[in-house]
């Protein structure tokens, strides 16, 4: 009478489907470790880390060392038609937050510092973040907002940060007769209240937005920033406390997500307005941890689930090896 013996096939099979479980569930864990979603859009993701140490807004501070950078691609802005701009192909975001403050450095390559506008035709080197308006209900248009959805622009320009300077000379073979005082009386638009006109209001104007037209400076100007040029390159830094004056302000947490934009202007290109170099939203993710540079946590704890999914995995296969030999020799 012919008999076969189901068992060890069985047996074969269990293991087979285990090891393929368990494989399974180590991939899903390192995805969750990672925050990773592969059926997802993958746009670019900037990650606020925890800072080893407080670095103000110094962009050379060495706290930066450890922060992870993002490159993020410009392209000039589009429109009904064309505004020029673009002359910035990218640039190097980096993030950190200490002591509930967002700190956010960005650099870019830029061939001239350009930061007089003394003359009618110069223009300064400027650079601007982007983000949903903390009353916003859904992601804004990337161009100022729109009616349900504005934004909170940062915006940093290289001539406020340099102030009041006397031009060495305007124009060759002229002779100009300079204001005798520097009260505001004697400065029309600082007087009228322009912003861009008063240097003791810093570098930083934090701006709000709810569509075209609409684009105005918010009501407390609660944002610090600071440039330095060197070597071909501006590096700068801005710092906000996580929660903004007002409900048209960008806010932030520890673990929170939210959409940022970059926008850079080359002043030696004649950048103004919207003629400029910018990017689409990225992601900007604050995590509750340090730094991966900072004391080696973040690495250790990479290191030890790729080991744990290489073991796990491993094992898988060698439980599924192992039952198939076992069947191979009971039939």
């Amino acid at each position: 009478m012919f008999t076969t013996n189901f068992a060890p096939r069985f047996r074969s099979a269990r293991l087979r489907t285990l090891g393929l479980v368990a494989a399974i569930l180590v991939a899903a864990g390192a995805l969750q470790l990672f925050d990773a979603n592969p059926a997802a859009s993958q746009t670019l993701r900037l990650t606020a880390y925890a800072a080893s140490s407080d670095p103000g807004t110094d962009p050379n501070h060495k706290a930066w060392n450890d922060a992870v950078p993002v490159q993020v691609p410009l392209t000039a802005q589009l429109g009904a038609y064309s505004a020029g701009g673009g002359s910035i192909p990218t640039v190097n975001a980096k993030a950190l937050h200490v002591d509930n403050r967002l700190l956010i450095r960005v650099e870019w390559a830029d061939k001239t510092q350009d930061e007089s506008t003394t003359r009618v035709q110069d223009f300064a080197d400027a650079v601007a973040v982007e983000f949903p308006s903390r009353a916003a209900t859904s992601v804004p248009a990337i161009c100022m907002g729109q009616a349900d959805a504005g934004v909170n622009i940062w915006h940093w320009r290289a001539d406020s940060q340099k102030g009041f300077q006397e031009p060495a000379q305007v124009y060759a073979g002229s002779q100009v007769d300079m204001y005798p005082s520097r009260d505001t009386l004697f400065f029309t638009a600082r007087a009228a209240g322009n912003p861009y006109a008063n240097p003791e209001a810093g570098p930083v104007q934090t701006l709000v937005s709810q569509t075209f037209g609409t684009l105005t400076a918010a009501t407390v100007q609660d944002v610090k920033g600071n440039g330095v040029y060197s070597n071909g390159n501006w590096a700068v830094v801005f710092e906000r406390a996580y929660t903004g004056a007002d409900g048209n302000q960008a806010a932030f947490a520890d673990g929170a997500k939210t959409d940022m934009a970059f926008a850079v202007w080359n002043g030696s290109e004649g950048d103004r307005n919207g003629r400029k170099s910018v990017s689409q939203f990225v992601q900007l993710s604050i995590m509750g941890g340090d730094a991966p540079g900072a004391g080696g946590t973040n690495k250790l704890t990479v290191f030890l689930a790729i080991g744990l999914l290489i073991g796990l995995s491993g094992l898988g296969v060698a439980l599924a090896t192992g039952g198939s030999r076992v069947a191979e020799r009971n039939r």
